[in-house]
């Protein structure tokens, strides 16, 4: 890993400090539905501007935009999915079913990004869309450097 990818991967591993030891713990004292939307899209918007933020933070100005370098994020979390997938791929569930401890690992992996979408009901796991379902996580997984990816972009097209 060159030195921005491992800053901007510490940058994920404190985003996902905020994101499940921080904001979670407010989650409890949420009475309504309407209160957990609002707080699913509020966590959601800060993690977000918290991944593009970093980007841009740590980007410097006068490099050459490369997209390699904020993929780190992203190909770990790849390794992580393909692992979970070969061990249980027709069982997300880590806790009751038999996804264990690699679906768990990559759960906690892309938790900055997923978790806002745990509180919402409508986001709870259905058998029927199970490969849709797999395809959705691997997505999140990608999310982070992308975002990264903007701030650093968009930093380096600032300064030009």
């Amino acid at each position: 890993m060159k030195n921005i990818q491992l800053k901007l991967f510490l940058i994920h591993i404190g985003v996902f400090s905020v994101s499940v030891f921080g904001f979670t713990y407010f989650f409890e004292y949420l009475e309504s539905e309407q209160k957990e939307r609002i707080y699913s899209t509020t966590h959601f918007i800060i993690v977000v501007a918290l991944y593009i933020i970093s980007g841009y933070v740590l980007t410097d100005d006068k490099s050459t935009f490369k997209i390699k370098n904020y993929s780190g994020i992203a190909f770990i979390g790849c390794i992580l999915w393909v692992i979970a997938v070969v061990y249980s791929p027709n069982d997300l569930n880590w806790i009751s079913g038999e996804g264990g401890t690699p679906w768990f690992l990559y759960r906690l992996y892309i938790s900055p990004i997923e978790t806002p979408f745990n509180f919402l009901e409508s986001y709870s796991e259905d058998p029927e869309n199970l490969k849709i379902r797999v395809v959705g996580l691997l997505v999140l997984t990608i999310i982070p450097s992308a975002l990264q990816t903007i701030g650093g972009f968009v930093k380096i097209k600032k300064s030009v």
